[in-house]
């Protein structure tokens, strides 16, 4: 299985995300569930609040190709990366965050994604679809990275739910 995460701060966010949902499905695999979302304050940065969720999925796709679809569907919606160091608003953003129980370890992907424990943002909503599944570094599974994060920035039940 494969475990991406989904943020979007400009725009139509909810929208943004629907639409995210439905071309990871028709490009790279077979969605198998999804978090509920979360309207979370930009982390990092000043911006606009994000809404936030995870996906599960299965495909037979390797990590790299994966992450260039993802970066393909980002730059669909708007996204424009740049080389400024630093974190960004952004319409769509789209992280690989596990791919089987593999680690990886290359100039375009590190998987685990790095610092995913340290976020609510990104625990919250994984454990919501994967608390037993173990990070493949920390050996530790994502309930109780959940749970032992000291990050306290607040998360808000968004009152709408991504279909797949």
């Amino acid at each position: 299985m494969v475990y991406i995460a989904l943020g979007s701060n400009q725009g139509n966010r909810f929208e943004f995300l629907e639409k995210a949902v439905k071309q990871i499905g028709t490009k790279i695999g077979t969605i198998k569930s999804i978090s509920p979302v979360y309207e979370t304050d930009a982390w990092g940065f000043q911006g606009n609040a994000f809404l936030n969720a995870c996906l599960e999925l299965e495909t037979n796709k390797g990590a790299l190709n994966i992450m260039e679809l993802l970066l393909s569907i980002e730059n669909e919606f708007g996204r424009k990366r740049t080389l400024e160091k630093g974190y960004q608003s952004r319409p769509i953003d789209l992280d690989v965050l596990l791919y089987k129980n593999e680690i990886i370890d290359h100039k375009r992907i590190q998987i685990p994604h790095p610092r995913m424990e340290l976020r609510q943002f990104v625990l919250t909503p994984l454990s919501d679809i994967a608390s037993e599944i173990k990070h493949p570094k920390i050996k530790k599974n994502i309930r109780e990275l959940q749970l032992n994060c000291k990050d306290e920035s607040p998360l808000k039940l968004w009152d709408e739910s991504l279909k797949f």
